[in-house]
Order: structure tokens, then sequence, then C-alpha cells
């Protein structure tokens, strides 16, 4: 291959990744809603709710392994981003269309979309392994990755913010955005052959790859890494995801602002994600193990921030340090899976460890609901997450060696 068809390749697959991660998040796009939502189905609890949310969460579990499984075993990778984006886009938008009505239609259309979510939280990251040619810009590219799907949050939330300000229902009409994705990956994605039998495309990641090895038996040569990320991926995001859940209560509770209030603060979350996604590489480099610590920190201190918040611009401060810490983190734990792992296995070990961050994210709810149990409000969880964040911050340390 010439310099000039590695550079056209490289720059292909770039364009590729930044517009299929952009189809690869999504779940919170509509966290300003809730609010609203919950006006519209009164006899609901305020932990039901949430499941708006937490349905794509819930089917992402299960999806995320699907997709580390299937992806360029069993099924090319252009087929499976095709099929992930499709019910990204078609399950996104159904409640825009049938929900006013019915918060179980909602509920469905959630679920829906939950199946593209979870194929494409299985592999928006690890596809950079295959699509980025270029072995020096790859550690760069899972933070573009990340880059791209903030981005497309910050927009979504404006938009989102606005539409839901007409009707609420029509906030989820953003999903629509999808069939662009669709588009440019059905053009521009190359056809990459099935990955069984092949040897290493990765130098220094050599020798050859177990024929037909079954997935049994990759899960079990798994090494421990994967399992401790996997958890601390877990913890993470169970202690960090009530955040999106209790934004809106925040926002419109304490007399700072409406929905569309809700979307601006999270642009600049979203603003944020973008740098953070920019400098990761940069910070995993100079900071090496102590990254995901320094991360999980900075998350801690932006919870406690949002806690006290006494006004909109103090809301608008701590969701600036929040993107910006949180970005860094679950590429943190992929880029520590990844050096421990065959490369056969990575997208195996990726969808497992992307499951466990859905795991944590689903436990979000009952989270809240166990506070309302005991009296607290979900807003509570802003205070008791930052010890759990600190704490495996400080566990992290030693398994990022």
């Amino acid at each position: 291959m010439s310099k000039k068809q590695f550079a056209r390749r490289t720059m292909t697959g770039v364009v590729v990744l930044l517009f299929a991660n952009s189809s690869a998040g999504g779940a919170e796009w509509c966290t300003s809603a809730l609010a609203d939502i919950a006006a519209r189905f009164p006899n609901v609890p305020y932990s039901i709710i949430t499941l708006v949310n937490n349905i794509p969460n819930l089917c992402a579990v299960i999806f995320t392994v699907v997709a580390g499984i299937l992806v360029n075993r069993r099924i090319p990778l252009k087929k499976m981003l095709l099929f992930g984006i499709g019910c990204h886009c078609v399950g996104g938008v159904l409640p825009a269309i049938f929900g006013n009505t019915s918060i179980g239609m909602v509920f469905a259309g959630r679920f829906a979309f939950g199946v593209g979510y979870g194929l494409m939280q299985g592999i928006g990251v690890s596809m950079s392994f295959k699509l980025v040619a270029d072995e020096g810009l790859r550690e760069h590219a899972m933070g573009w990755a990340v880059t791209a799907q903030y981005a497309m949050n910050m927009l979504a939330q404006v938009i989102v913010g606005h539409l839901c300000a007409i009707r609420w229902n029509y906030s989820f009409y953003i999903y629509a955005w999808s069939a662009l994705s669709f588009l440019v990956v059905f053009l521009l994605c190359p056809d990459f052959p099935l990955d069984e039998g092949r040897a290493s495309v990765i130098s220094g990641r050599g020798g050859k790859w177990k024929t037909r090895e079954s997935v049994i038996q990759s899960i079990r040569t798994l090494p421990a890494a994967v399992w401790i990320f996997t958890g601390i991926a877990a913890v993470y995001m169970f202690s960090y995801y009530p955040m999106f859940l209790v934004i809106a209560p925040i926002v419109t509770g304490r007399g700072f602002g409406d929905s569309v209030s809700v979307g601006y603060a999270m642009v600049f979350y979203s603003v944020a994600t973008i740098f953070g996604g920019v400098v990761f590489g940069f910070v995993a480099k100079l900071c090496k193990q102590w990254a995901l610590c320094i991360f999980m920190a900075g998350v801690a201190i932006s919870l406690l921030g949002l806690y006290f918040a006494g006004s909109f611009a103090m809301v608008c401060g701590t969701l600036v340090l929040s993107g910006i810490a949180s970005t860094g983190i679950i590429p943190a734990c992929i880029n520590a899976l990844y050096k421990q792992v065959g490369e056969n296995q990575s997208f195996l070990a990726t969808g497992i460890a992307e499951a466990g961050v859905n795991v944590g994210a689903f436990l979000g709810t009952p989270y809240i609901a166990l506070l309302e149990v005991f009296g607290a409000d979900a807003v509570a969880t802003m205070l008791i997450s930052p010890v759990i964040l600190v704490g495996l911050g400080v566990i992290s340390v030693r398994f990022s060696r």
C-alpha cells in the first residue's frame, strides 16, 4: 500500500469513526424532557420516569456483549454498524410519534432504541482499532470517538430543549440524526474480512489467532484485568449516572430555569466533553497509571459542586468540570484492557467492559428509588457518590500500572 493510499484509508476511517460515534450515544439526550414527562404522567413515580433514560442502558447490558461476541467474528463490522445505527434511529424516533398518549409506547420505543444503543456502545470506541490504520493515531482516535459522541450531545441538548418547549414528545425527533450517520457508514465504511483464522494485523501484537476459537474459550482466556476494569467502570457509572437524572429537577426545582435552561446547562457539559476527548490521549500518556484516578477525583468534585449549587451559573460551572473529567474514564479503562488482551479478543473485552458500564447506569434507577424509600430525594446521590468515586480512583492506580 502506497503512502497516499494509506493516508486516504486512514482519513476515511476517521470520518466513519466520527459519524458512527455520533450515533453511539444518546440515552441521555432527552434528559431535559424528564420533568415534562413526569408532569404529563403525574401518577407515575419519578423513579419509573427515569427508565426513559435507563431502559436503553438495560438493553445495552446485553447488546454490548452481543456486539463484542459477533462483530467481525460472525458479522462484519460494517453490517453491525448499519444495523446498530438503524435501530438507534428508528427506535429513537418512535416515542415522538406514539408517546404522547402512552408511557408504555415511550418505553417500547426506548427498548428498540436500546438495542441499537447497546450495539453501538459495544463497538463505539473499539472500532478505532479497525478503522484507523495508523497505529500512532489510535490512542488519540479513541479520544476522538468520545469527542464525536459528546459533540453530538452538545448539539442534541440545545435542540432537545427547544423541541421539548414546543411539546415534550417532539424532543425524540433528535434521533433522526442517525439517518445521516447510516448513510455515511453505508457509503464509506470498508468491508473488513472476518477476523477468524487471520494473523494479527497490528505490529507488536504478533502471532496467529486461534482458529474458530469458541466464545466460551475466548471468555475463559481473558485476563483478570478485563473483569477488574469492568467492575471499575460499572461502579463508576453507578455512582455517576444519576447526575443525568437529577439535572432537570435541580434546575427547575430550585428555580434556576425551565426545560430550555436544562438543555443549555447540558451544552456546557457537552462542550467540556469535547475538550476532554481531544486531550485524553495527551493526559493518558503524561499521567499514565494516575490518569484514571485524576479523572475520578474531578468527577467527584463536580458532583459535590452540583449538590451545593445555589445558582444556574454554578450548575453550569460544575458541569464543565464534570464533562472534562468524565470523558476520560471509559476510554482509560478500555485502553488499559486493550494493552492486556489479544487483538482477536479486543472487541469481546470492550463489549464486556461496556456491559459493565450499562449495568452501573441502569442501577442508577434503583439507587434513586432506595433513597426515596428512606425519605431522601434523587439529588442526595450527588452527596454520596463522590465518596465512592474517590475510593475507586485510589484502587484504580494499582491496576492501571
